[in-house]
């Protein structure tokens, strides 16, 4: 069977947005996602929001263009402003 072109969705965000984040994408179309516990340094600047010892988590999500730019552009209308978030798409081939 020949492989399918879909984007895998990666989100780096705080731990403290697991539960409200998973809500929104599942809600959002994505039929599942993967999460994993996230540290490391960047220069993604100062932010405003709640951190807590908890950590941060990598979520990822593999989805067509329009899924994927619908969990986006959510997460960043809702929740960019006031924790640490970053986003990014990779193209993926799904071997089924």
């Amino acid at each position: 069977m020949p492989a399918q072109s879909m984007l895998l969705l990666t989100i780096l965000t705080e731990s403290v947005l697991e539960d409200t984040l998973v809500d929104e994408i599942m809600a959002l179309g994505a039929k599942g996602y993967t999460i994993t516990e996230a540290r490391g340094r960047g220069t993604h600047g100062l932010r405003s929001g709640k951190w807590t010892v908890g950590g941060n988590i990598r979520i990822e999500v593999v989805g067509d263009a329009a899924l994927c730019a619908r969990i986006v552009e959510r997460l960043q209308s809702g929740y960019e402003r006031d924790y640490g978030l970053l986003m990014f798409t990779t193209p993926v081939e799904l071997q089924n």
